[in-house]
């Protein structure tokens, strides 16, 4: 018996004015039972409910926008707000959207928005008569209010197309020549009272998202705390069709580290702009948080795709991936794609570079596992290095940050040098598999503890003076890496195990002789 398609959306929060859905559709190949069986692989289920975070580099503008946002068809997930619930909308309702993103409405930065997205076919031809029947199809949508707010009418802005019919050339452009297309958007625009995004987050979300996912955590988690920042926009966004309504609830920061622009306020991290000159994408960096989780509401079923992590990153000069930490999905084809979490790149160079982080079976992803990096272009036949099992945990926990002299040593050398060839990739496999057993607890525990960090610090520096002799080394060969990391890792055993154990043995001598 053969197993149905599935086809699956990927939601992100876009314009200034409006939330676009936009989507990945994965089409999952037919596969027999028994290939699934024999393999091992785990089936999709059915859940509308999805999470996304979306991280948007902006090189060029020297800006970064990060989004997390939840959405679903089920009304059962994301309620419609009360004043809706019986309402037949107009088939030209395109959005509805409450928001309080900075000057939504044009001229008013101390008011927030809803703002009806109006089909622009058929209203009219003459803007007056566009901007009439626009705002009429969305006093009727709004008369009973919405959330509570009583929306003020502010303006109608037309987002369309426009042409000139001009008589001769040469001749000057009368309000008459234009001709507004028919295909376009006109933007109704109120204006309510003005709450902190925080505030927002609260009340609504415990209004009209459904409490299994609030309890659930997962990304709801992680937009809370980005709705704490006093700069983050609310934005709850309802675009209806004859079938569904989609509801999208997302919490988004605009910001720049950029001393030139002060009014735009700065990123959660300092040391975004360093890693980005440095090649190194910290997604969770954004976010100032050390691992993310996916909502429980996916433990029960195999739901690879409903919580993901978006990087877009837009450059003048062309860039290339280089490497993850995690793992390369080269193609979204077939159900064995998705059985594993890592990266799908849609464009993986050019000035434009669009990765989408996929959890497969997993249930959450480490600050360090989900940092890829990044460099200048070389080809496009360049193969992106897999670093599986993340970078150094601990060393990043004792330093303080994965930009410390001592982590990036560590990385260099990883990346340079033992992976460089056959004997080393294979040593690294093996010793991903002992080391991320019990890294990260250890890693933990030196957050929480302060004298246990130092006194990591201490153990970790004998073992990075031993390593510094790679520096020196000249690596050509199988043999060459086997001498070199047999040498050190005998060097090490002495300066941990023999020199203390010799040490105590001539105490203890001593200790005799005295007595």
């Amino acid at each position: 018996m053969l197993k149905f398609l599935m086809f699956l959306t990927l939601l992100a929060c876009s314009s200034f004015f409006i939330t676009d859905a936009f989507s990945l559709e994965v089409e999952l190949l037919k596969e027999s039972d028994r290939v699934i069986k024999t393999l091992g692989w785990l089936e999709p289920g059915n859940v509308p409910f999805q999470e996304q975070i979306q991280l948007i580099i902006d090189q060029v503008k020297s800006k970064n926008r990060i989004s997390i946002t939840l959405a679903s068809t089920d009304n059962e997930d994301i309620k419609l707000p009360s004043e809706l619930e019986s309402e037949v909308f107009d088939p030209k309702i395109v959005s509805i959207i409450v928001t309080n993103q900075f000057n939504c409405a044009q001229g008013s930065a101390e008011y927030a928005c809803v703002i009806v997205g109006v089909d622009r076919a058929g209203l009219g031809n003459d803007i007056s008569t566009i901007k009439e029947n626009a705002q009429e199809i969305a006093d009727q949508v709004l008369d009973k209010g919405i959330l509570g707010f009583n929306p003020d009418f502010h303006s109608v802005f037309i987002k369309s197309s426009l042409s000139y019919e001009i008589d001769e050339p040469g001749d000057p452009i009368s309000p008459d020549d234009v001709k507004i297309g028919e295909e376009g958007i006109a933007k109704v625009t109120y204006t309510i009272k003005k709450h902190e995004t925080y505030k927002l987050f609260n009340a609504f979300s415990f209004q009209i998202v459904s409490s299994d996912i609030v309890n659930a955590g997962g990304f709801f988690n992680a937009a809370e705390k980005l709705s704490k920042n006093d700069f983050s926009d609310f934005t709850l966004t309802y675009i209806p069709s004859e079938q569904e309504t989609l509801r999208i609830l997302s919490i988004s920061l605009l910001c720049s580290n950029n001393l030139g622009d002060p009014q735009t306020p700065y990123c959660l991290s300092e040391n975004i702009d360093e890693q980005i000159s440095n090649g190194d994408i910290s997604p969770l960096e954004f976010l100032l948080l050390e691992n993310v989780s996916r909502s429980e509401i996916f433990s029960k079923e195999f739901l690879p795709l409903n919580s993901v992590v978006q990087v877009i990153i837009y450059s003048e000069p062309d860039l290339q991936v280089k490497s993850v930490n995690s793992h390369i999905i080269k193609k979204l084809d077939g159900l064995g794609d998705v059985q594993k979490a890592g990266w799908f790149f849609t464009s993986k160079s050019g000035q434009v570079i669009d990765g989408r982080y996929i959890f497969g079976s997993e249930s959450s992803i480490s600050k360090d596992s989900l940092s890829f990096s990044i460099g200048s272009y070389v080809g496009d036949d360049y193969e992106i290095k897999e670093n599986e099992g993340g970078g150094c945990l601990i060393a990043t926990a004792a330093f303080g940050t994965e930009l410390s002299p001592q982590v990036q040593f560590l990385r260099e050398i990883r990346d340079n040098t033992v992976l460089q060839t056959e004997s080393g990739s294979a040593f690294m496999a093996g010793f991903n598999q002992f080391y991320y057993s019990f890294s990260p607890t250890i890693a933990d525990y030196e957050r929480e503890n302060l004298i246990f960090k130092e006194y990591v610090k201490l153990v970790l520096t004998p073992l990075l003076m031993s390593l510094t002799l790679l520096q020196y080394a000249e690596v050509d060969s199988e043999s060459e890496i086997l001498g070199y990391g047999i040498g050190i890792i005998l060097l090490n055993i002495g300066i941990y195990f023999v020199a203390p154990a010799a040490l105590i043995i001539m105490v203890k001598k001593r200790i005799h002789l005295k007595n």
